[in-house]
């Protein structure tokens, strides 16, 4: 009996642990944040791990993870949205790694194509093994076995360059987002039809099947209109047999009730020809339309991965020329104070600034002050590459204002 008792005990015990870590095996982290450029928000953004997300963890092991950008900008067209994925790419990732994955970016841009719309909703998700697979607004596009694609993505998120420092926080759950963060991204949801118009764009085999049914329903309905035609001529016959009949009699007067026959002919005439008109105002509306994308040629692996090479080496040179007259101001040193800047920055095809903007500031005016005066003082900057072909060559950078230890 005893024995008995304590087999019970232990099962239940066991059945309860088991339970507990299904749970903790079951639960899921989720964090947020967005993208501010010039206090416009460009995208709400949530990150979705089994546990709580950590960069050196989730940028070297990877579990299985789904990261969403919600489009809420319309500046934040199909272009400029995976440019900043890439040049977020491109500073953060080693030259033997982007070499190897650097197609699935234009592979990426050209399964996306239709242009981006506010409400939109762009998910990565990885399923811990190798599998990406890319969606819009719950529509598959696209699947690559690349597990260091997906890592390359995490990296514009928590790498040593994101996209924003303090997206970064926000995302690892090291700073906790405004509050509107979260309502931007729940509230960020596709337009009513947009759907359905996304699944008629891309896919132009389905409406083809349309017109043929159209066209047989035509032919159908143009067979019965030579029947009733030969019914118009033999009406008039019984008329003119019946009219010198009623001019003899006068007791026949009252026959030409028989007149409204060929009358009534004639309403059906006319009842037959509104139905053909009724036709086009019985079909369906159609579905609304979606701007495509601008074509993107999807290019071989060496010279996609040639390009961004390229950029990368760019984007290097280009940041190590503003760094160099980057300083911390003295009053930083006295009010222990620390900050972040992301500017904006547009160089023609010589080299020379033609723009520079504050798209990120940080709330200590002296580092938003001193990072535009590092831009000026790093000219003249080396003209881009024109194999990169860009006029203006359009890029982002954030400098870093950390007080030595």
């Amino acid at each position: 009996m005893t024995l008995h008792y304590r087999t019970r005990t232990l099962s239940l015990i066991s059945g309860l642990a088991l339970m507990f870590f299904s749970a903790l095996t079951l639960a899921e982290s989720t964090t947020y944040s967005a993208l501010t450029q010039a206090n416009q928000p460009m995208f709400a953004a949530r990150l979705t791990t089994p546990a709580a997300p950590d960069a050196g963890d989730l940028l070297s092991r990877t579990p299985a993870a789904t990261m969403e950008y919600r489009i809420v900008s319309e500046r934040l067209n199909n272009r400029r949205f995976f440019k900043l994925i890439a040049d977020a790419i491109a500073v953060n990732t080693d030259a033997r790694t982007l070499a190897k994955n650097a197609t699935y970016i234009s592979r990426s841009r050209a399964a996306v194509a239709v242009e981006l719309e506010p409400g939109d909703a762009i998910v990565y998700r990885f399923d811990g093994q190798k599998t990406v697979t890319l969606s819009l607004n719950g529509i598959e596009l696209a699947s690559y076995d690349a597990p260091d694609f997906f890592r390359m993505l995490l990296s514009t998120w928590m790498g040593d360059v994101p996209i924003s420092s303090r997206f970064k926080r926000e995302i690892l759950g090291q700073e906790k987002p405004e509050s509107d963060v979260i309502s931007w991204f729940n509230n960020t949801l596709p337009r009513e039809g947009r759907v359905a118009a996304i699944e008629a764009t891309l896919k132009p085999a389905s409406p083809e099947p349309v017109p043929v049914v159209a066209a047989a329903a035509t032919v159908v309905a143009a067979a019965p209109k030579p029947a009733p035609a030969p019914k118009p001529v033999a009406a008039p016959k019984p008329t003119p047999t019946a009219a010198p009949k009623a001019t003899p009699k006068p007791t026949v007067t009252p026959k030409p009730v028989a007149t409204p026959t060929p009358t009534a002919t004639q309403v059906a005439k006319a009842a037959v020809e509104p139905k053909p008109k009724a036709s086009p105002e019985a079909k369906p509306a159609p579905a609304a339309k979606v701007a495509k994308a601008a074509p993107v040629k999807v290019l071989s692996e060496e010279e996609e991965a040639r390009l961004l090479l390229l950029r990368q080496e760019y984007l290097k040179t280009l940041n190590r020329e503003i760094n160099t007259h980057k300083h911390i101001p003295q009053r930083a040193f006295t009010r222990r104070a620390e900050g972040s800047v992301r500017l904006a920055i547009s160089l023609d095809s010589n080299g020379k600034l033609l723009k520079v903007e504050v798209v990120e500031p940080s709330k200590h005016s002296m580092f938003n002050e001193q990072a535009l005066e590092a831009v000026g003082n790093a000219q003249p900057f080396p003209p881009p590459p024109s194999d990169l072909e860009s006029d203006p060559f359009e890029f982002e950078t954030t400098l870093y204002y950390d007080l030595p230890l």
